[in-house]
């Protein structure tokens, strides 16, 4: 843990230097913010005097903008200020953020708003050059006077920033709008809670986050200037659970525990994205009042996320209670409610609590979207004293209802499909998918479109919602139940529900590839091909003469080049339906054929392709794992496995697997393994019952040790003040029964947490399984260890090791500190004549920078060791006697990278010299 302490001197030795506290965080704080108001009060005097007659009125406010056409937006500013303020803005300067120069906008509306408020409303076109990122930004001294978490807040700058992204990548967009007022009053020590009421009506994502607020151009706020709300303490009774925090996904606010009296400001980034495209951004400022009342919140029901069919009625109920028994009323937000076809509505039954209502939305197709609607009810009481809020947010999607009555025929070696068009006509199109046999998927409420875990497989997509047909001619497997499903789709990505499942199975209309085989492996090696005629084939509708052709592809691919090509006959039963393919390179790739049956010259019939069984060795630390691929039409049902020891005798069968991949295991390493694999297979068809029998190729290889140790797991013991570290770690040989054979290890090390890896040491021997280190300045950094195994040869012929995956990651971090006196004597007798740092750790650099009691910087220095010797850096002269402010931002080296802390305090300078410039 980091230690921060301020010191004080002996008031009766001004030479000796004491450590002290404070006796309460009460003084120390109010010292701070006492010096913090001090300052700036000096730094901004001059924009104090200059702009004091437009100051003090600034409450809240956002910028929005909408799309109009092209690449002109319509861009609206809302402000919210005090009413009895004499400042008031008919216009209001604007930076575009296009480079272009500076514009105004001309106020078209005030209303008034009870509590001192005025709201105003701005807006005008603006055409931007082109693609681009542009941040709009709003500049107007000054915002109102007293808020508890701004210091001087009268004397700092009001600004609005929106960010508006044009890209050709994305459709033209509009911002978010937000429906609830930014000024709102909470109740001490009472929860407070608060929506924005962003709604999107575009459908895209939104997320929410607490942001410091903004000043001069649209700079961040600093924290010497800003802190969050529930920073500020407590005047008495605290309430130690006072967070104030925001929902990322719902942009909902909750501040626990308001625990002063006043008036604060915050600010909310909300944030636009599409298909996780960032897109833009608007920045709402915001002020909240804290006053003192007897009330406390209402309470809801939970309402859950829930999924609609376009065209049905949604009703939800709702239902709100009030400890007091109150009036409530319940209302609601959001795009639901902002459609413009068939909005949402709330019905409430009574008004004393507890109360009920009903949420109602008339869907149709126009609701249809990818992106939720997310819906937030909320019930208000009314009071006593102030209006106290809570809110319910859930998401509603609204979903396409399944394109109708889906058919599937079978056309010779094709499937025809046909279904009713999808009632909404917004959809852009459909998505086909298809599988071997019926699945039975009935969709869940909220499951669009085809889950994968159905086995279907998406094999088109069409376009045009009135295009309600189509042909599968892609390998459609004889024998087999094709089964298939049909899905709208829009513009954004939603998706409808799924239709029915429709199945037909292709009639022996075709010709019948029953055996690809291996003959001879060899760089001119030899395939076989069988095939059967197509005994169903309607010879009326395909009269003769009949012909044959055998196309052949290398490895999987479709089959396109001409190998054969049969006599022409009359009569099928005299075609050829066998063919041996010469000349090809069996040893290192598969083949793939079709038979394509001609029918007077012209195309009748096309089998399905089917490649030969082609087999992978991968060797290993006395095994051999083997693997195969094929793409058949069939379904093989066995494989048998045969080796050859040596390479010479006899191929023995060794074992049976019904599923691809075998592993031959208890092998001697570095000697020659041969093998091949006889698969056997069926249509499982009624018209063709055979077994299929299918030889791959031979393949030869050696086994090799190739298998990594086990890793081992470490631990650590680290001291950050005298920055040792001790790292110590299992020894695999002894842990882990698959590893016997470790004789390094090498140690990695990141000085950061998800950081890259370095190696550090490596260490010979198995028993060599600790280190130590001692460093200087940090010991924050991540350690893994790996273990490695003893040299073997691999099939290229080189001596190899094995590297074990990494052990566990165990990190540690510093103990930073850093402290400051606060007296010095520069008065050359040797004895606190310089301003030094107190003995510190863990410390990169500073920023450190001194200031006399009118604002004027006297000392600056980024070294940790300040050795200030009480000199003007400008006149080169001792200062005066005097009470120094200084500001030091302290660079802390830790696990998460460089950290920044603030500091500040009071410099207490006795000197024996009076300068006269100072």
């Amino acid at each position: 843990m980091s230690v921060w302490r301020q010191t004080c001197i002996d008031s009766n030795n001004y030479d000796s230097i004491h450590m002290c506290f404070l006796c309460t965080k009460s003084v120390l704080l109010t010292s701070i913010i006492f010096a913090l108001r001090q300052y700036l009060f000096f730094l901004t005097i001059f924009v104090f005097l200059s702009s004091a007659a437009h100051a003090t009125h600034n409450r809240a406010g956002e910028i929005t903008y909408r799309h109009v056409s092209g690449l002109t937006y319509e861009i609206t500013i809302r402000t919210y200020t005090k009413t009895s303020s004499p400042a008031d803005r008919p216009w209001l300067g604007i930076d575009w953020g296009d480079g272009t120069s500076a514009d105004s906008l001309e106020r078209l509306d005030i209303i008034a708003i009870p509590g001192d408020v005025q709201g105003n409303f701005y807006r005008k076109n603006h055409t931007y050059p082109g693609s681009g990122t542009y941040e709009i930004c709003v500049t107007d001294p000054n915002r109102n006077a007293d808020i508890l978490n701004i210091v001087n807040s009268v004397l700092v700058q009001f600004s609005l920033q929106t960010v508006l992204r044009i890209s050709p990548a994305f459709a033209a967009n509009s911002s978010p709008t937000l429906t609830n007022l930014p000024l709102q009053d909470a109740c001490f020590q009472q929860p407070w809670i608060y929506n924005p009421g962003a709604s999107d009506l575009n459908g895209d994502s939104l997320s929410y986050s607490l942001v410091f607020p903004q000043g001069v151009d649209c700079a961040t706020l600093t924290d010497i200037i800003y802190s969050y709300p529930d920073r500020i303490p407590a005047i008495q009774f605290p309430n130690p659970n006072n967070q104030i925090s925001i929902d990322p996904t719902t942009g909902t606010v909750t501040w626990i525990s308001p625990q002063q009296l006043g008036e604060y400001n915050i600010a909310i980034l909300i944030q636009e994205w599409r298909n996780g495209i960032f897109l833009g951004s608007v920045l709402r400022d915001m002020q909240i009042t804290v006053v003192p009342c007897d009330n406390v919140p209402p309470v809801m029901e939970a309402i859950r996320d829930t999924c609609i069919e376009a065209g049905q009625q949604l009703n939800i109920g709702v239902y709100a209670d009030d400890p007091f028994g109150g009036l409530l009323n319940i209302t609601g937000y959001g795009p639901a409610f902002e459609v413009g076809n068939s909005p949402a509505t709330i019905l409430q039954n009574g008004t004393i609590a507890p109360v009920d209502a009903t949420f109602t939305w008339n869907t149709n197709c126009t609701h249809v979207r990818l992106t939720p609607y997310q819906t937030n009810i909320q019930t208000t009481d009314n009071g006593p004293g102030v209006a106290l809020v809570a809110i319910e947010t859930f998401n509603i999607t609204v979903v396409a209802p399944a394109p109708e009555n889906l058919e599937a025929n079978a056309v010779g070696s094709s499937i025809s499909l046909n279904w009713e068009p999808s009632i909404c006509d917004q959809a852009v199109g459909y998505k086909i998918y298809r599988r071997i046999n019926l699945y039975g998927f009935i969709p869940d409420v909220c499951e669009t479109g085809v889950p994968a875990y159905t086995g279907y497989v998406e094999i088109a997509e069409i376009e045009g919602v009135e295009n309600t047909s189509f042909l599968d001619d892609d390998e459609v497997i004889f024998g087999r139940q094709n089964c298939y499903m049909v899905i709208a789709f829009f513009a954004d990505g939603a998706e409808s529900y799924a239709s029915n499942e429709a199945c037909a199975e292709i009639r022996f209309e075709i010709p019948i590839i029953k055996k690809n085989s291996v003959g001879i492996t060899a760089a001119a090696g030899t395939d076989t091909i069988f095939w059967r005629n197509p005994i169903e084939l309607d010879t009326a509708v395909f009269p003769g003469p009949y012909a044959y052709q055998l196309l052949r592809g290398d490895g999987y691919e479709d089959a396109t080049e001409l190998v054969f090509e049969s006599q022409v006959s009359n009569s099928l039963d005299d075609l050829a339906t066998s063919f041996i393919s010469n000349s090809l390179n069996t040893e290192d790739t598969a083949h793939t054929y079709r038979v394509v049956l001609f029918s007077a010259g012209e195309i009748a019939a096309r089998s399905n392709r089917a490649s030969s069984l082609f087999i992978n060795l991968i060797p290993n630390d006395n095994q051999m794992e083997i693997t195969w691929t094929e793409n058949v039409p069939w379904i093989n049902f066995r494989y048998d496995i045969y080796r050859q020891n040596e390479g010479v005798g006899e191929f023995e069968l060794i074992g049976t697997s019904d599923q691809i991949g075998y592993v031959d295991s208890g092998l001697v390493n570095n000697r020659n393994y041969c093998y091949y694999i006889v698969s056997h297979g069926s249509y499982f068809a009624i018209e063709e019952s055979d077994t299929l029998i299918n030889y791959s190729q031979q393949t030869c290889a050696q086994p090799y040790d190739r298998t990594p140790p086990c890793p081992p797991i470490i631990d650590l013991e680290g001291d950050c003040v005298d920055y040792t570290l001790d790292l110590y770690w299992t020894n695999p040989n002894l842990e882990c029964p698959e590893t016997d054979d470790v004789l390094t290890y090498q140690v990695y090390f990141s000085p950061t947490e998800g950081g890259e890896f370095e190696l550090l040491e490596v260490l010979e021997g198995d028993w060599n399984n600790s280190i130590s280190f001692v460093f200087e300045n940090s010991i924050a950094g991540c350690y893994a260890v790996t273990a490695l195994d003893s040299l073997a040869p691999w099939p290229d012929g080189v001596l190899r090791r094995n590297e074990s995956d990494f052990s566990n990651i165990i990190c540690i971090d510093n103990c930073p500190d850093y402290a400051l006196p606060n007296v010095i004597t520069p008065n050359g007798d040797g004895r606190n004549d310089q301003l030094m740092a107190f003995p510190y750790r863990s410390i990169e650099s500073v920023e450190f920078t001194l200031f006399n009691r009118w604002g004027g910087i006297v000392f600056e220095t980024t070294d940790p060791d300040i050795a200030w010797d009480g000199t003007n850096k400008d006149t080169g002269e001792i200062v005066s006697s005097s009470t120094y402010f200084y500001t030091v931002k302290v660079f802390t080296i830790r696990l998460s990278g460089i950290e920044p802390i603030n500091l500040s305090g009071y410099i207490q300078v006795f000197s024996d010299r009076n300068p006269t410039t100072n």
